[in-house]
């Protein structure tokens, strides 16, 4: 393969996969974030919950092992291009998480899987950004597209992340896998 200019710069570098082998109460990943990369991009492909209905997925900060607690600031805009429900919202806060859906979604024959491409810059001794493009169907049978833009000002340094469902299991059968963007 050969690439543009003279090295691998800007092109994602596969750093570690979870191709979800059984339901799961959370995906964690640490000490996948380092100094070697300035940007990370995270792609979840095909996720699904255990349970019925009532779920979203949520997205953690983890450091050393451990999660970073503190307020999560978001601003997010969702689309439905078969419903009149899309809408536009800044500021709200949350403890200890930044949602990845902000509707519930479920398991039945009317749902879909959540597919997400999450654009990340977690090295700062500063703010920590996420942003999150999302695809999926939730409990109410409504498509819904929608761009997360989550922040946590918090100095301590991270290096991983845990996404988890707000109630019951991830199921089988997805992916998700992290890249990193060389400098």
């Amino acid at each position: 393969m050969s690439y543009i200019g003279k090295s691998n710069a800007g092109n994602p570098i596969l750093l570690a996969k979870d191709p979800i082998g059984s339901a799961v109460s959370s995906i964690t990943f640490d000490e996948v974030f380092d100094d070697n990369y300035t940007e990370y991009l995270v792609t979840l492909f095909n996720m699904t919950v255990s349970s019925s209905s009532g779920v979203q997925i949520y997205w953690k900060w983890r450091n050393s092992g451990s999660d970073i607690t503190g307020t999560h600031y978001r601003a997010y805009m969702v689309l439905s291009p078969n419903s009149a429900n899309g809408q536009i919202v800044s500021n709200p806060t949350t403890s200890n998480y930044v949602p990845i859906t902000d509707y519930s979604m479920g398991t039945d024959s009317t749902r879909e899987a959540l597919n997400s491409l999450i654009t990340i810059y977690p090295r700062s001794t500063g703010p920590k950004f996420t942003v999150n493009d999302s695809m999926f169907v939730a409990d109410s049978s409504n498509v819904y597209s929608s761009e997360f833009i989550g922040m946590l000002d918090d100095a301590t340094q991270v290096d991983g992340f845990s996404i988890y469902a707000s109630s019951g299991n991830i199921a089988t059968g997805g992916e998700v896998c992290v890249y990193g963007i060389k400098k």
